[in-house]
């Protein structure tokens, strides 16, 4: 039959869904940041020059076929690229998490004209959006490769479903639980 048979490929729909949970939610951190340095009394200049941590997504077809082409033929074209960058997107949100209040210093305003860390800011974001743009590449191209010919609409689904999750996790979740506000209540 031509009709989708999602139970054929359930396992495979449950790694993809939780791919592209973990590709969200450094995004949604990300898209968090705006926030808080707004709250530190950033600039606008300053919150617009964050903004250039978005654009990995945006340009991530510039080296799309170089993933594709440079893999390790033990661990196969997706892993190759998958485990390494998932290993240090961890590593880096671990390192974050220690330092990101000496980033931010809350003793110093953010918009102080001689306030370099909002570059440093920008860096380590556009890198972490860079890492999940080419895991996005990766889970894309495994998508297809993974999923029955019947089933391949469902790339699509796990991709929406999973990245919303996951940019909730790293927005929503992430800007409740770093609130001294709704940390006290």
């Amino acid at each position: 039959s031509n009709q989708s048979d999602w139970k054929r490929d359930k396992k495979n729909i449950g790694l993809l869904l939780f791919l592209y949970l973990l590709q969200g939610i450094p995004l949604g951190m990300a898209a968090s940041i705006p926030l808080i340095i707004q709250t530190y009394g950033a600039s606008w200049s300053q919150q617009a020059l964050f903004s250039f941590a978005f654009w990995p997504f945006s340009l991530k077809l510039l080296w799309a076929p170089i993933v594709d082409a440079l893999y390790l033929k033990r661990f196969g074209r997706r892993k190759t690229w998958l485990i390494p960058i998932q290993y240090i997107i961890g590593f880096v949100m671990i390192l974050l998490s220690y330092y990101i209040n000496g980033i931010l210093d809350e003793s110093a305003p953010i918009s102080t004209s001689h306030h370099p860390r909002i570059y440093f800011l920008t860096s380590i974001f556009f890198g972490l959006s860079f890492l999940a743009a080419t895991q996005d590449i990766c889970v894309d191209g495994w998508a297809l490769s993974m999923l029955s010919k019947e089933n391949l609409g469902w790339a699509s689904t796990c991709n929406s479903v999973g990245q919303t999750a996951g940019y909730f996790l790293g927005n929503v979740v992430f800007l409740a639980l770093e609130s001294k506000d709704f940390a006290n209540r």
